[in-house]
């Protein structure tokens, strides 16, 4: 019987059947990089699974999924998107949480002491129809009655880090990111933190798409919002809503 059962194992070994671990692909924001691949790796080592990170702007991500991209979890810089999707009925119920917030801020070289300051610069900022620290960045422009004089100035870039990474070369004099952005800056600094009255709290949601949730991602999905998660959220300088 034991020689039959080891003859067994090695057949679906040799044919992959039923043996490989399971794989649970995560849309994320592109400025939960390093959280995301720090949960990775700290869900990978206690468990049998593959987590599979697919990292853009959240309104690209939104619109994958709604083009029936194959993932299983999404976790959003901007409450919008999510809502977007469960207007949709795209996001399984009872499996869908807002879970972290961040605030913006704008780098550069040159220290500002106001808006005022982005007068005649070269500006930075995420692309507001697809990135949500774009639209919180027009928010605020628009708010402050600045937008008009800066609209010519404005470079539009497909995520954050993207905005980051201009910044960080010089190639614009400032780029609104968000504060836990901040950390990986080498050749820039944090020049202004942004009054959180001119644009609407920056709140990081995250679901289950619809008929994806199976045991195995509820439980992934459950880690997120786990002890050791907010650990791993904690050293990126984010805030976990309780």
């Amino acid at each position: 019987m034991k020689k039959l059962l080891g003859g067994f194992i090695i057949f679906m070994y040799c044919f992959g059947i039923g043996l490989a671990n399971t794989e649970i692909t995560v849309s994320t924001a592109a400025s939960l990089k390093e959280v995301m691949y720090d949960i990775k790796d700290e869900y990978e080592k206690k468990n049998d699974v593959t987590i599979n990170v697919n990292l853009g702007g959240s309104g690209t991500l939104k619109n994958q999924i709604i083009q029936g991209a194959p993932v299983d979890i999404v976790f959003f810089a901007s409450k919008k998107d999510l809502e977007d999707l469960k207007s949709k009925d795209l996001v399984a119920t009872n499996y869908n949480k807002d879970l972290l917030k961040n605030h913006l801020v704008i780098i550069g070289k040159e220290k500002i002491n106001s808006l005022d300051g982005l007068e005649n610069k070269k500006i930075a900022i995420g692309n507001p129809k697809t990135v949500p620290a774009g639209r919180y960045a027009m928010e605020v422009l628009k708010n402050y009655n600045i937008f008009d004089k800066l609209e010519d100035n404005l470079l539009l870039t497909k995520d954050v880090r993207s905005a980051v990474q201009y910044a960080e070369l010089g190639e614009v004099d400032f780029a609104f990111v968000y504060e836990t952005d901040t950390r990986m800056l080498k050749h820039s600094n944090l020049v202004y933190q942004v009054p959180e009255k001119l644009y609407k709290n920056i709140i990081y949601s995250c679901g289950i798409i619809k008929d994806r949730d199976i045991a195995e991602n509820k439980k992934f999905f459950d880690f997120l919002s786990s002890e050791e998660a907010e650990k791993i959220y904690k050293k990126y300088n984010f805030i976990m809503l309780k």
